[in-house]
C-alpha cells in the first residue's frame, strides 16, 4: 500500500487504535429511490450538540477541538471533528449513527485523548482501563435525531523546561516531546512501553523559543520521559540524488535527547507530574561534545566491490533497538551525530540502483513529462544481514562491512511515482 509523503507525518500520528476511520455523513444501510438513475444508500445518520465549560472559571471553553471516537466491539475508530464557538457550543450533523466517546481539547486543559493509544491501553490492567474509560463521555447516535452533552475541562499540569547545548548556547526552534511511562514496563524492568502525546496531549506540538524555553500543557497525571528532537542531517553528506535523499529523510530520524541528557529512554530522568500542577526540573543538555560521525563503506563478499546500493542500520547492542537506518548509495555510507554508546552496524545490498534523475528535478514533474511510472525496491537489512560491532568514544573512519550479494527473494520496501504523487511501501521493522 503506497502512503503519500505529504501525509507521511500525519499517518505516523494518527489513531493508534482506528480500524477504518469513520467519515462523518458517509451513507449506511437502507436504500431510497432517486427520482433519477438507480437507487443508493440512505444515511443512517444523527446530529449532536453541547457545550464546553472550563472548570477553574465555569466560563465557555472557546474555540476548543471536539473529537469524537466510534465504538466498535475491538476498536475505536474516529467519528467525527468539530470547534466550539465564542459561547462555547458545537453542533455536528451527519454522525453515523453508533455509540461515540467524546473529547474536547484546549491547550492547557487535560485532553484524554492522549491515553486512548494502543501502547497506552495495552499495557494497563483490566481495572486500571475501565477507570480511564469511565472519565470519557459516552454518548448514542440515532439517527433522525439529535443528542445533547455538556463537557467540562478539568485545568491539567505544565512541564516547563530549558534546552541548551552543551557549549552554553539555547537550542533554539526544536520540537519537543513527552511519553508516558507506564507501571507495566517499570515492573518488566524491559524497555518501556510508552506513547508519544505530542501529537494528541495539546494543540500544536511544543518547540523551544528563541532562549530555549518550552512549556508543555494540559499533561494529565503520571511519570513521564520528556525529549527534544535533534536533527541528524549534516551538510557534509556525500553527494546523493533526489530519490535517495527522500529516503533518508523518511529513515533518518532524529535524534531524541531526555531529561537528565541521555539519549536513551531506559536511561532517562522522570519527571512526576501531579494533578494541574507545574514541573518546572525539565532540563536538557543536549552533549554534542559526545556526538560523533560513522563513515564507512557496504561491500560484496564475492567480489569485494561495493554494490549499486545498500541499506546501513544502526541499532544498540544490547537491545537491537534502531537508532538510525541510511541509504549507502554505491555503497558508502555516513552517520553523523551518533552518540557515545556501543553498537551493532547492520547491512544489507540491494540489486537495484536508485533511478537516475537530476539533482535540480522534481520526481513528480519528471513523472508527469514521461507518463512513466517509476518503481524502485530499496534494500532492507534485517535480522539475518551481517553485523560489525563498533564502540563509539570518537570519530570512526573507514568501516567495512562484508554482505552477501542479493537475493531476489528478499524483498524491502518500495519507492513508488506515479500520476497520483511519490509514495513508499509500508513495512514492518526487520527486527521483528
Amino acid at each position: 500500500m503506497v502512503m503519500r509523503l505529504a501525509c507521511a507525518s500525519l499517518l505516523v500520528a494518527s489513531w493508534a487504535l482506528c480500524c477504518a476511520a469513520q467519515d462523518v455523513g458517509q451513507p449506511q444501510a437502507d436504500e431510497t429511490p432517486q427520482a433519477h438513475g438507480p437507487s443508493r444508500p440512505k444515511a443512517m445518520t444523527g446530529s449532536l450538540t453541547g457545550t464546553v465549560y472550563c472548570a477553574d472559571t465555569n466560563l465557555p471553553a472557546r474555540g476548543a477541538q471536539i473529537t469524537l471516537f466510534h465504538i466498535s466491539e475491538n476498536s475505536l475508530g474516529g467519528g467525527g471533528y468539530g470547534e466550539t464557538d465564542l459561547e462555547g457550543r458545537f453542533s455536528l450533523s451527519h454522525v453515523a449513527e453508533g455509540d461515540y466517546y467524546v473529547f474536547a481539547a484546549l491547550p492547557g486543559y487535560v485532553n484524554l485523548v492522549s491515553s486512548f493509544a494502543q501502547q497506552h491501553l495495552m499495557s494497563m490492567t483490566a481495572e486500571e482501563r475501565e477507570k480511564l474509560l469511565a472519565q470519557a463521555l459516552h454518548v448514542t447516535i440515532s439517527a433522525g435525531q439529535t443528542s445533547q452533552i455538556s463537557v467540562r475541562l478539568e485545568r491539567g499540569a505544565e512541564i516547563d523546561g530549558n534546552v541548551n547545548y552543551d557549549d552554553g548556547s539555547p537550542a533554539i526552534g526544536l520540537r519537543v516531546g513527552y511519553k508516558l511511562k507506564t507501571a507495566d514496563s517499570e515492573a518488566s524492568g524491559a524497555q518501556a512501553h510508552m506513547m508519544d502525546n505530542t501529537f494528541f496531549a495539546q494543540i500544536g506540538q511544543p518547540m523551544t523559543d528563541d532562549r530555549g524555553h518550552f512549556r508543555i500543557l494540559g499533561v494529565p497525571p503520571g511519570k513521564y520521559l520528556v525529549h527534544v528532537m535533534v536533527p541528524t542531517r549534516s551538510s557534509q553528506h556525500a553527494e546523493v540524488n533526489r530519490y535517495t535523499e527522500m529516503i533518508e529523510l523518511q529513515n533518518n530520524g532524529d535524534l531524541k535527547v531526555y531529561v537528565g541528557g541521555a539519549f536513551r529512554a531506559s536511561k532517562a530522568e522522570v519527571i512526576n507530574v501531579d494533578a494541574g500542577a507545574a514541573s518546572r526540573d525539565a532540563d536538557i543538555t543536549i552533549p554534542l561534545s559526545k556526538l560523533h560521525t560513522i563513515r564507512g563503506q557496504v561491500v560484496l563478499k564475492s567480489t569485494g566491490r561495493p554494490p549499486v546500493t545498500a541499506n546501513v542500520r544502526l541499532l544498540y547492542a544490547d537491545t537491537k533497538e534502531e537508532i538510525r537506518s541510511v541509504l549507502a548509495p554505491d555503497g558508502r555510507f555516513e552517520i553523523f551525530y551518533v552518540p557515545e554508546e556501543s553498537y551493532l552496524v547492520r547491512a544489507a545490498a540491494g540489486a537495484e540502483a536508485p533511478p537516475a534523475v537530476d539533482e535540480e528535478s522534481n520526481p513528480e514533474t519528471i513523472v508527469a513529462s514521461t507518463a512513466q511510472r517509476i518503481i524502485w525496491r530499496i534494500p532492507q537489512a534485517g535480522v539475518d544481514s551481517p553485523g560489525v560491532s563498533v564502540q563509539v568514544t570518537g570519530d570512526v573512519e573507514n568501516l567495512t562491512i562484508a554482505v552477501p550479494d542479493p537475493r531476489a527473494d528478499k524483498k524491502g520496501p518500495t519507492l513508488e511515482i506515479g500520476p497520483e504523487g511519490v509514495g513508499f511501501s509500508s513495512t514492518v521493522n526487520p527486527e521483528q
